[in-house]
């Protein structure tokens, strides 16, 4: 059997913080792709797309979204598996095709073909009632197997100690991984797409294949849209031309269409003007957020040398503490910052 597994697709969702132009591409564009996603699935010839949780962003989202998925549901034909997640728990399915399975306490064991899909609530006994390991069986949960303290934690532990799965397929956490927990292949697809800063990196599904008891299972990166954060080191860069081919060197890999922060880090010298808006703006034609945590670069032997200076007299008193050095060190950096009017290190 061949399997698309994705997770996380949060339908219906918006980023507030990004210009309203943007919001709006954004969505509109990860609303072509879940077309593009079942396009694939026809044309790869998938026997199955499984979605594990939270494919809707909360419980009520506008028809016309649900219908655009539901309609690719269909268009698909093959069964379309899911379970729900933490988001879209509440979410109420009035209408939808016949191919669309939902995997729940209700209905926590489904067989198509040889394969066997269990929910990580089946009943323990029914579990037992119904494994066969003659044929494929594969777990399917949403939620963070590894923080007890998550408020979506799951313990799968009684049941992959009780029974060994061909594949535990999981939703929740937005990154994919795969490894070996309790002698079971696990795997988080990760999200579909981005929608901020906090899901950096690659976004996309896992295709599975399932042949006689072999599992093999590839990433595939998918979102047109992704999200970086770029660190660029500006020190010993004086000048504004010399920050901003830094910046080009950050920006090699990255789309137009993309998202990015800029953070500055390093040390620059008390003469530096960096002009942060003129930067933006020859970077017009990025989406660029820029976070300056870059540090003004503080010649003590100059200070120390410095005649009646609060500032001498201040690093004097620190470098006679009972210190660690590094601690000591910081201690300077900071004190002279504060008397100079910078940004403090902290």
């Amino acid at each position: 059997m061949k399997i698309l597994h994705t997770a996380d697709m949060h339908i219906g969702t918006k980023n507030s913080s990004l210009p309203l132009d943007r919001q709006q591409k954004l969505q509109q564009t990860q609303l072509l792709q879940i077309g593009e996603l079942f396009d694939i699935a026809i044309r790869e010839n998938y026997d199955l797309i499984l979605i594990c949780g939270d494919l809707f962003h909360k419980k009520t989202v506008p028809a016309k979204l649900a219908n655009l998925f539901f309609h690719n549901v269909e268009k698909f034909s093959k069964p379309v598996l899911y379970i729900k997640g933490n988001h879209d728990e509440k979410f109420e399915f009035v209408s939808y095709p016949s191919n669309f399975i939902i995997l729940d306490e209700n209905n926590p064991y489904l067989k198509i073909g040889d394969v066997n899909f269990y929910s990580n609530k089946i009943n323990l006994t029914k579990l037992e009632k119904s494994f066969n390991n003659n044929e494929t069986n594969i777990l399917v949960g949403h939620g963070d197997i590894y923080n007890s303290k998550d408020n979506d934690y799951i313990d799968l532990s009684s049941i992959l100690s009780l029974e060994n799965f061909d594949y535990v397929a999981l939703g929740h956490i937005h990154k994919f991984s795969k490894e070996i927990f309790h002698n079971n292949l696990v795997v988080y697809s990760g999200s579909l797409f981005s929608n901020g800063f906090d899901e950096c990196g690659d976004k996309g599904f896992v295709e599975v294949n399932i042949n006689d008891k072999n599992t093999d299972i590839k990433f595939h990166n998918f979102a047109k849209i992704k999200f970086f954060v770029k660190q660029v080191d500006i020190t010993n860069k004086n000048d504004f031309e010399s920050i901003v081919l830094e910046i080009e060197k950050a920006l090699v890999d990255i789309n137009k269409d993309d998202f990015v922060k800029i953070e500055l880090v390093g040390y620059f010298d008390q003469n530096t003007e960096k002009y942060l808006s003129l930067i933006k703006d020859k970077f017009s034609d990025y989406y660029i957020d820029i976070i300056d945590n870059s540090r003004i670069k503080i010649n003590f032997d100059e200070i120390y040398s410095e005649k009646l200076s609060f500032k001498a007299e201040f690093l004097s008193l620190v470098s006679n503490c009972e210190e660690d050095e590094d601690i000591k060190s910081k201690i300077c950096q900071i004190g002279i910052e504060a008397l100079k009017g910078e940004n403090l290190s902290l």
